[in-house]
């Protein structure tokens, strides 16, 4: 693999993820065809989670080896993407509940960081709930949901009225295609047709609003939003896995 693709694969990866891969060349800008490289992020890391997971399964039994396995992705997923996730959430929770102190404004405090912490136990629960059901395999179609959100919300306009990362419109079709054609080819494997199919439109419809929010100057969407929404999706999306998998 040529210096070139080696540092497109770091530039993407850091762009989706918020943390850059130590083996790879620092990345130098953005190249113009990431959106479609998001899905196929999206479908490593769900694929990374499910082997977590049966491995878990394999080696402490079915209820011990959940409850790892919830513990361990849910660590491993903020690990991946440099806690944005959790300090998002603790972000979202100061504008929810301004202080009525001096503090500074970007300044955690023990209110949003308890409630960070509630959306990592959260996402835990579903994810060992998830896998002790059997249903390790949705975590794939979770991510790949989770990654598509991100490659759609990066067309969210910023403050200043631009895209907050700029794309060809073209390559964004080939972006949202390609996240399409490998939840269908999730839908084809496990066959759980309506649930998959759910997954995606909640994370399309979603995806739109928080855009067209944007868009209208109703929502300041920079890359700390990126981060809490796509966030408070993948959430959404593990708490309708365990729905799903529990049917």
């Amino acid at each position: 693999m040529n210096s070139s693709m080696l540092e497109k694969i770091s530039a993407v990866w850091t762009l989706a993820t918020g943390r850059p891969l130590p083996f790879l060349p620092e990345p130098k800008e953005i190249p113009e065809d990431f959106p479609v490289w998001f899905p196929l992020i999206g479908l490593a890391v769900g694929l990374l989670c499910a082997v977590t997971a049966w491995i878990d399964v394999w080696l402490f039994g079915a209820f011990a080896g959940s409850m790892l396995s919830g513990v361990l992705i849910a660590l491993l997923l903020e690990i991946l993407t440099a806690w944005r996730g959790f300090n998002g959430s603790a972000l979202f929770a100061m504008r929810l509940f301004p202080k009525k102190t001096d503090a500074a404004p970007d300044k955690f405090t023990a209110q949003p960081m308890f409630f960070g912490a509630v959306f990592f136990a959260v996402r835990a629960i579903m994810l060992a709930a998830a896998v002790q059901a059997g249903g390790a395999a949705w975590l794939v179609a979770v991510m790949l949901c989770a990654y598509f959100a991100r490659e759609e919300l990066s067309a969210a306009a910023t403050p200043s009225g631009r895209e907050l990362i700029r794309s060809n419109p073209g390559e964004r079709r080939k972006g949202a295609v390609a996240g399409c054609v490998l939840m269908l080819l999730f839908i084809l494997v496990s066959r759980r047709i309506w649930g998959a199919a759910g997954m995606f439109l909640l994370t399309w419809l979603t995806s739109w609003y928080l855009i067209k929010r944007s868009e209208n100057g109703t929502l300041d969407f920079d890359r700390s939003a990126f981060d809490t929404a796509a966030y408070l999706i993948e959430t959404a999306l593990l708490v309708l896995t365990v729905i799903c998998v529990h049917r």
